[in-house]
């Protein structure tokens, strides 16, 4: 039986750009997708976030108001909303501007009568409304309830409300609104909105947690290896180790929404990573420290142990396979 022949170096050659080629492809795919999945998601979120919340009369003539949610502050624990007016019907000059003053009457502390003179250039005001129930502490899974109630006078004439329609859009990034509850009865418009993290927060929160599992157990692993080959000082290592002690303070800051200190999100990972990264590094340094005092200085690293160069089975004679057992190839190598 005629001995195996080995392709030639060109045919290998080949094969191996045509599988750097394929694998380029999928990465290529797999990156594509991913900017396409993301694409998908922001356009999926700033849809939701444009579609509007609308009660009231559906009357001809009637007072319309677009309420902006711009800010949510759970801090100040308010939702800081932005009113405008317009007017139809009869209620409504030639521009679409209310003929006379309105007042709106809201359930905002300290801002329970709201004025628009009909002689103003911008029918523009906001309010802060309360928010109810839920705490900041559990970001990023806080939520809070907040209750928009609105009524409409024309004149001054607190007396008599006209008809109204309320509509409700919601423009903070950092929250998305969800509607418990709306309805419209004797001329008062009301809302009872759920406001909760907005999707790309949520994201970003769970891929700082991550990171921080991720850079802890990088910096455990580095040091358990350094202190197993018995090596002293090694100063990049504590440098690396003492920055990512530090780097963490400022990638739990950029959170967005600003979280307090105790949040879910410290004790879910910032507290403990910054613990694993300060045990790990003071475990290094006083092994260092015990291994160059009993050697009598700095310690260098040993160098890594080569393996001999192993054969492959396919494309070896037969001949020559009990001879490379023995050690007779030419570079020394053991074939198995």
């Amino acid at each position: 039986m005629p001995p195996p022949t080995r392709p030639p170096r060109r045919a290998v050659g080949a094969r191996q750009r045509r599988r750097w080629w394929s694998w380029g492809a999928v990465g290529m795919l797999c990156l594509i997708a991913l900017i396409a999945a993301g694409i998908a998601l922001y356009f999926d979120e700033r849809d939701a976030r444009e579609r509007a919340l609308v009660v009231g009369s559906r009357a001809a003539d009637r007072i319309e108001v677009a309420a902006e949610v711009r800010r949510t502050d759970p801090g100040e624990r308010v939702a800081r909303i932005q009113l405008t007016v317009s007017a139809t019907g009869r209620f409504a000059d030639a521009q679409g501007l209310p003929k006379k003053d309105v007042v709106l009457v809201t359930n905002a502390p300290g801002q329970e009568e709201v004025t628009f003179k009909q002689s103003s250039v911008t029918l523009l005001r906001e309010v802060a409304v309360p928010l109810t129930a839920g705490a900041l502490s559990d970001y990023p899974f806080d939520r809070y309830t907040a209750v928009l109630g609105l009524t409409a006078t024309l004149g001054g004439d607190a007396r008599t409300a006209v008809p109204l329609r309320l509509t409700v859009r919601d423009t903070d990034p950092n929250f998305s609104l969800d509607t418990r509850a709306k309805r419209y009865e004797a001329g008062v418009a009301l809302i009872d909105t759920q406001m909760r993290r907005s999707r790309s927060t949520f994201i970003m929160a769970w891929f700082i947690i991550t990171a921080m599992w991720a850079i802890a157990l990088s910096v455990l692993l580095a040091s358990q290896l350094v202190v197993r080959q018995r090596r002293g000082l090694v100063w990049p290592a504590l440098g690396w180790m003492a920055a990512t002690l530090f780097a963490l303070v400022g990638l739990r800051s950029a959170a967005p929404g600003s979280p307090p200190n105790g949040s879910v999100l410290d004790y879910a990972a910032f507290y403990w990573a910054e613990a694993l990264i300060a045990l790990s590094l003071t475990r290094l340094v006083f092994h260092g420290i015990h291994i160059e005092h009993h050697t009598g200085g700095p310690v260098s690293p040993q160098p890594v142990p080569v393996r001999p160069q192993v054969r492959r089975r396919r494309g070896v004679p037969a001949g020559a396979r009990a001879r490379l057992r023995r050690g007779g190839g030419r570079d020394g190598g053991v074939y198995p």
